[in-house]
């Protein structure tokens, strides 16, 4: 037994003692609790290593609070409750805690986020339903799936008394064939909403981050995460798991193999940094790395699977461990950014490249091809959201030019002069985004109209279908 401590978290397994959970997950009174234990270990199995990390965080708190709430402890609550208890210790977390509305349909609930709910609810929903998929195997659940919807667990229950005597592993698993039925099974359903894509265009906020590694105190390790982070638009997961086989089947050069998510561990991407990089990360192998490595391996003595970027505590360098470094990165440089913000910088850069370089419809499409592939985003319509995004914003010129048009009438009125014909309502409506005045127009405004360039470019080549 721990000491309490009154909240649920995770103890990393210390070094020298035996066992095959690499972490314990300890309640609020600092015992162990072997269900979310094992669920971490047997989601590892199904998820790679960073999403179940993720998802146990995400049930860190639901947790808590079943363990806390005074209603739930009044109630008698736990996580293995009958099936209608647990369901409405969520829906009371979703709408109390989470900040949700929860509207109830005829056999499952509506989950909207409000402005107070955070962006991670689908994650807590997606874990929690795992958990309870991982306790029904493990025989710890004694009820039907309390997160599936009424018709859904009729069909497992079903499935619960056929031949095989044991119930279907999730289809992740890829021991189970493929089954016909694709219900909408959740009990809480996540209203869906469009994506609300997040570019970063500031073209110089590569720059600054670059220009504050010293004065951030950023270690040489750190400075070659962020470069290849910024050069090739990889998700910082994908680079803190590269090994050193990844980049050594590659030449040792500018190119390095990675995994994809949802690749299952596969290396189906490669990611190409800029020759100062690889410079920086051959010189980081032979020098920083190597004090750290417990042999003391250089570059040419490192076995394939040996983690490319190593902790202080001599182990693979983690997501976590990276997140206070970037926050005093920022910190320094002055910027609000999320790590994962590096990533829609990339890829804001590349597709106003495409528009500055690309000179006809059919070059422009297929430069936005290999983006895509490059990306290795699972739908195109990823690429439309950033395009759409963009698009909108082809219309501030007009606007700005409204504005300028209404402080300059209402200037003139409170001068006494003669109430002038709006120049808007001058021109033609067809005509209303080429005919402007041009010497109403800012210095920019001109160039951009006599030079389409940057997005402008872009859609006058037909960018957006």
């Amino acid at each position: 037994m721990f000491h309490s401590v009154g909240v649920f978290q995770c103890i990393p397994r210390p070094e020298g003692v035996t066992s095959c959970y690499s972490l314990l997950v300890v309640d609020v009174e600092g015992n162990s609790h072997l269900p979310l234990t094992q669920f971490y270990d047997k989601a590892k199995q199904w998820l790679s290593q960073g999403t179940a990390r993720t998802y146990l965080n995400s049930l860190l708190p639901y947790f808590t609070y079943v363990a806390t709430d005074a209603w739930r402890r009044q109630r008698g609550d736990q996580w293995d409750s009958p099936p209608e208890d647990v369901q409405q210790c969520v829906r009371d977390y979703l709408m109390y805690r989470l900040g949700c509305q929860v509207r109830p349909k005829e056999t499952y609930a509506l989950v909207s986020l409000t402005a107070q709910s955070p962006n991670t609810v689908h994650i807590f929903l997606s874990a929690l339903k795992l958990f309870y998929t991982v306790m029904l195997q493990e025989g710890r659940y004694a009820y039907l799936h309390p997160l599936l919807d009424a018709s859904t667990r009729l069909l497992h229950e079903v499935e619960r008394e056929d031949q095989t005597g044991r119930y279907r592993m999730p289809q992740i698993s890829g021991v189970e064939e493929p089954s016909m039925l694709y219900p909408s099974e959740n009990v809480f359903r996540l209203k869906k909403e469009d994506w609300a894509v997040q570019p970063v265009e500031d073209p110089e906020l590569g720059r600054k981050l670059v220009q504050s590694f010293t004065k951030a105190d950023l270690c040489l390790r750190d400075q070659i995460v962020v470069r290849m982070a910024l050069e090739t638009g990889a998700r910082i997961r994908e680079i803190l798991q590269l090994t050193i086989g990844d980049w050594r089947a590659l030449g040792c050069n500018q190119e390095v193999r990675a995994l994809s998510k949802g690749s299952r561990g596969r290396r189906v991407k490669r990611l190409r940094f800029s020759s100062t990089t690889a410079r920086m990360l051959r010189h980081y192998l032979n020098t920083e790395r190597a004090k750290l490595d417990l042999e003391g391996r250089r570059l040419e003595q490192l076995v394939d699977s040996a983690p490319l970027f190593l902790s202080q505590r001599h182990k693979s360098y983690d997501y976590e461990a990276f997140k206070p470094h970037w926050k005093k990165l920022c910190q320094f440089a002055q910027i609000s950014l999320t790590i994962h913000g590096m990533r829609h910088w990339y890829t804001t850069q590349a597709i106003r490249a495409i528009a500055l370089t690309a000179q006809t419809e059919a070059e422009i499409v297929l430069r936005k091809e290999e983006l895509v592939r490059y990306m290795a985003w699972r739908s195109p319509e990823t690429l439309k959201t950033y395009e759409k995004y963009f698009q909108g914003r082809q219309h501030y010129t007009i606007q700005d030019h409204v504005h300028q048009s209404l402080e300059e009438d209402v200037a003139n009125y409170l001068k006494g002069q003669e109430y002038p014909a709006s120049p808007v309502m001058q021109r033609k409506p067809a005509l209303l985004g080429h005919d402007l005045s041009r010497d109403r127009l800012s210095s920019d405004e001109k160039n951009n109209a006599q030079n389409p360039a940057g997005w402008a470019k872009l859609l006058a080549l037909g960018g957006i279908q």
